[in-house]
């Protein structure tokens, strides 16, 4: 274990470090970050919708007109998420090379936009209640910026921002002098750039309506990421999602947030698929993506079982300090201080369990969901720190999510219990011989 140790600390990790602090990384993960704020301001309301009361609940939020009050927060957050991002990623651009954030986002909102066409298909009654289906002009539309317009956002965030930042690195810009207010000069150094940006992407909005694809959205939609979304959004996406995540863990690489890194757009992409399903009333369509209250039970590792464990069967004084201390923290999920205590982090005797549980858990969760055995998830966004039971049952709203999460957590204590005990007895061994040294020395 220590020659892999040394090869991970001295191969891998530095390059796990490369990539995670690469600029346009960052730039990506900070302009995730930057909106997740919209999508937990809509989780409020997504709770009182999905609160798991019956059908007697589900029923008079329909009847009352209450579900389409709820439903309102929600949708201008997934189907408008698109539009939000783009301006998160210009500002951060123009932030990382220390230009004007504010210009970078709003540059790169007027990119997005001359890539969106103004108008959309539309089914019209009359007077007499026929339909009539058309095109209707002058308008734009709102499933250009949800889920499916993920990938193009990243792009015109990133380039129009990037241009705008070129721009100015060039001096291509109108030089006003020392004694003009900030806020007037930077007005004026952002019309040359501005105006370049607008250009090129007129281009190339009129280019791509010569082609098959019509428009930019069309095209990035069916080219990258469908294709990205078909490899890595499924249950096996999942599945590589939280395998390489947890192995990283076991180095003492944060997996979960490189793991983030690696696949923010296939993972928002999924997640605001699900939410925007969840505010329709439809089925989720990716519903393994909302798995994270099975895979993470306690915490990274789903390491609930192993802190009861420790509570309830630890011989050693520090397995039996531990339990006690981080039960509390990890009824909600955050398990540092077992991943650090114990420790979980290479250590041998505990990394089968740390990676099989999560896996176990995630494969009969999906056979039990698919077969009808338990709800499967609404597609709604649930902040993760959500107690034990509650999380599970919010996710899926109903009863069989917090009866589903106790049967996981018993397979889980079994899995778990070879491993702890032989860590445990380690423990006790070496707390005893400590004992002894003390005693001879004194």
């Amino acid at each position: 274990m220590s020659k892999l140790k040394n090869y991970f600390e001295e191969k891998i990790v530095p390059n796990i470090d490369k990539f995670t602090n690469a600029r346009y990384v960052k730039i990506i993960m900070d302009g995730f970050m930057g909106v997740s704020a919209l999508t937990i301001g809509g989780s409020i309301f997504m709770l009182i919708r999905s609160l798991p009361l019956g059908d007697w609940y589900t029923n008079f939020l329909t009847s009352t007109g209450l579900v389409d009050i709820l439903n309102f927060p929600v949708m201008i957050t997934s189907d408008l998420i698109s539009l939000y991002l783009v301006i998160a990623l210009g500002y951060f651009t123009a932030k990382s090379f220390g230009k004007n954030p504010f210009s970078g986002a709003m540059i790169s909102l007027g990119a997005l936009l001359l890539l969106t066409p103004f108008e959309t298909a539309a089914v019209l009654t009359d007077a007499v209640g026929a339909e009539v289906s058309g095109i209707v002009n002058n308008v734009l539309p709102v499933s250009s910026f949800g889920a499916t317009g993920l990938f193009l956002a990243m792009i015109a965030g990133i380039a129009g921002a990037r241009i705008y930042v070129w721009c100015l690195d060039k001096n291509i810009k109108i030089k006003m002098p020392a004694s003009v207010p900030p806020n007037v000069s930077n007005m004026f150094e952002t019309m040359i750039p501005a105006g370049l940006v607008f250009i090129i992407f007129m281009l190339i909005r009129i280019a791509l309506s010569y082609t098959t694809y019509g428009t930019a959205q069309n095209l990035i939609y069916t080219l990258l990421q469908q294709p990205l979304t078909n490899v890595d959004g499924g249950f096996w996406g999942f599945v590589i999602y939280t395998l390489i995540g947890h192995i990283l863990w076991l180095f003492g690489v944060h997996g979960t947030m490189v793991t983030y890194a690696a696949m923010a757009p296939i993972y928002n992409a999924m997640a605001m698929a699900n939410l925007s399903a969840f505010a329709a009333g439809t089925a989720c369509p990716y519903p393994e993506w909302n798995f994270l209250c099975y895979t993470l039970i306690g915490g990274v590792g789903s390491t609930l079982a192993l802190n009861l464990l420790m509570l309830t069967r630890a011989k050693s004084s520090q397995f039996k300090t531990l339990g006690k201390l981080t039960i509390a923290t990890s009824l909600f999920n955050i398990n540092e201080p077992i991943m650090f205590g114990s420790p979980v982090i290479m250590n041998i005797n505990l990394a089968i369990p740390f990676i099989a549980c999560p896996m176990v858990n995630l494969f009969l969760s999906s056979l039990v969901t698919r077969i009808g055995l338990v709800a499967a998830p609404t597609g709604a966004a649930i902040n993760t720190f959500m107690p034990f039971g509650f999380y599970q049952s919010l996710n899926n709203g109903s009863w069989t999510g917090v009866v589903w999460a106790i049967a996981l957590v018993a397979i889980d204590l079994i899995i778990y219990y070879p491993f702890f005990k032989r860590q445990d007895s380690i423990n006790l061994k070496n707390e005893i011989q400590l004992s002894e040294q003390e005693v001879v020395n004194e």
